[in-house]
Formats: C-alpha cells, structure tokens, sequence
C-alpha cells in the first residue's frame, strides 16, 4: 500500500495523462482518479486510457447527466430493483430480482436501466468520494423465460469498464441448479478482480452471511432480515445526477 504523498503524485501523473488525451480532468475529484488507478493496477497510462473512454462513452450515452425515466418505465414498473439503505461498511444496499427480469426489452434500453441503478445508488452513498456497492442478487423463481446473458454480460462490462473499484460485494442468492451454467458462460466476460468480490451463497447460509453485512432492520425478511423491499424508483436520494448535476462514474 503506498503512502499518501505517493498517491497524491500518481493522481497527478493522472491528471496529466488524462489531459495529454485532450480531456481536462478540473471537476474530476481525487477520489475517481484513484479507482480509475486502481482499475489498472496503478498503471499511469492504462488508467488515462480507461478514464477518456469512459469519459466519451458518458457524455455520449448518458448526454444530458443523468437517465430520463420516461427511458425506462418499463424495466421500473417490473420492480425488479431495491435500493435497501447502506451496508454495516456504509455502502449502498442493491437488490436486484432476477425473476423479475425478461429479456423482452432492446438492449439499449436495458443499458439505461443499469446505468440509472448504479447512478441512484452511486448517489445514495451517505459519504461522498467513497461510494462503493453491496450488491444482492436474488434468483429465487428464477426460469429459463428470465435468462438473459446478453444483458446480464452487458451489465457487468458496464460495471467494469465506467464504474470501476465500485463494487465492493456481489452476493449470488437462491441460485437454481440450471444457474450454474448460466453463470459459467457469464463469468467468462469478467476480470478476475470482479470475480473476487463476487460470493454464491448456498442456501443453508444466505441469513448468517448476509447479516454479518447488513443490519437485521435494513435486509429484507426474505433474508433473514426484517425489512420489506423498497423500489428503487420509489427511494428519494438527495445527490442523484438530476437534482445537483452530472455525477461522475
């Protein structure tokens, strides 16, 4: 682990990489210079690299700041995402349920749908600069009509490559048998270093797991906890992108 001054003179080597690739990186805080950092191993180079293409992939996606609802009323009316309060760490609790999920929509659509999770919950973080993620995926009554492996590879590539060292845990819940397949092929598509932070829980363990992170009145008594799911769509987060501006990923 390097010291302080270390990493304020990678930041700066940062900067100036970003700006060498005609990018100015004045709004951009410590914080995002770091993770992009990180994401390569603390590799100057490779990390501006990351950073402009993220950088060109937002503003052209994501133009106007933030995801337009009307974008995506279809995907909130299924409710098929919570957004839970904050992990005993303080990070965001996501919750996503795959029975919920059919592979009906375009695909851009989807992706939008996923860049409005990660930035609502991004901006839910009651500490900024350090938003990570704890995320549960829930495949209980999950059936081959919800297999999607386009959008679930989508979503990951998404994480990985604009939101990098965002997620800190991914918790795979009630997995049926054919899943396992499923997330052979998935997995694939994935840096070691997500792989890493991601955990199938079997049954028998789900409850003691999961409320060693989360507290008894935030997980869902579908967990063990005992809370009921609140829809994203529904939470009220102070920071989203529409009430103060873009928020970087």
């Amino acid at each position: 682990m390097g010291t302080d001054s270390e990493f304020d003179m990678e930041v700066a080597y940062f900067r100036n990489a970003v700006e060498s690739l005609g990018v100015s990186t004045e709004e951009v805080d410590d914080s995002t210079c770091l993770r992009f950092l990180k994401a390569r191993s603390m590799h100057v180079d490779k990390a501006a690299k990351m950073f402009v293409q993220s950088h060109r992939w937002r503003a052209s996606f994501v133009p106007q700041g933030y995801i337009p609802i009307d974008h995506i009323t279809s995907e909130l009316n299924a409710n098929k995402c919570a957004l839970q309060g904050s992990s005993k760490e303080g990070y965001p609790l996501v919750i996503g349920l795959a029975a919920k999920h059919y592979p009906g929509s375009s695909l851009d659509t989807f992706k939008s749908y996923v860049v409005y999770i990660l930035d609502k919950t991004i901006a839910s973080a009651s500490v900024r600069g350090t938003e990570k993620i704890t995320a549960i995926i829930d495949l209980k009554h999950m059936s081959y009509k919800n297999v999607d492996l386009k959008g679930y590879i989508t979503a990951f590539q998404i994480l990985q490559d604009f939101y990098p060292e965002r997620l800190a845990k991914l918790y795979l819940v009630n997995a049926p048998k054919f899943f396992h397949g499923v997330w052979k092929v998935v997995s694939r598509f994935l840096d070691q270093s997500t792989k890493d932070k991601i955990c199938v829980l079997s049954n028998d363990v789900i409850g003691e797991v999961l409320l060693s992170v989360v507290d008894v009145g935030t997980l869902p008594s579908d967990y063990g906890g005992k809370a009921e799911f609140i829809f994203i769509q529904d939470v009220d987060a102070p920071n989203f992108p529409w009430q103060v501006g873009s928020v970087p990923a």
